[in-house]
């Protein structure tokens, strides 16, 4: 069995960047994955995710530029691999249908778990900070999911 794969969905990976509610819990999460050895997994897309919110960090003025600067090539330096393809993308599809998921980000962000765990060999844990997407999963919240709250 290959060593252990973690999806951190934007949420995460971003309070594990710069401080806000969740930070240390985030960062603490981070700190044990990579520490650990552990693969960290994503959807392509997650690099532009996480660079969007940053920037509107910075132009509501809850981060300096030179504090999102720094917070991005800290990001640079995380060994992610990225997922994208065919397969993801139609597993996505599928993952919104079976959960009602009203957007494919989300959607995109389990489905890379999903391949993961099924594709690589590996057990896989997707963690997010969104309570409303976990809330949204309902009664067949799949056993990868975790919640970031629950951490502490």
């Amino acid at each position: 069995m290959h060593r252990p794969a973690y999806c951190l969905d934007t949420s995460v990976l971003v309070k594990a960047l710069v401080p806000e509610k969740g930070s240390a819990e985030a960062a603490a999460l981070l700190r044990r994955i990579v520490g650990g050895g552990c693969r960290l997994i994503a959807p392509a897309f997650a690099w532009a995710e996480v660079g969007t919110v940053l920037r509107k960090k910075v132009r509501a003025g809850l981060l300096s530029e030179s504090e999102a600067c720094a917070a991005w090539m800290r990001f640079l330096s995380l060994s992610i691999d990225y997922l994208n393809d065919r397969g993801l993308m139609q597993t996505a599809w599928e993952v919104a249908a079976r959960f009602t998921l009203p957007t494919m980000y989300d959607s995109a962000f389990l489905a890379t778990a999903e391949i993961a765990a099924r594709h690589l060999g590996c057990t896989v844990e997707f963690w997010t900070a969104d309570r409303e997407l976990v809330e949204g999963l309902g009664q067949i919240t799949p056993e990868y999911v975790r919640l970031l709250e629950d951490l502490g």
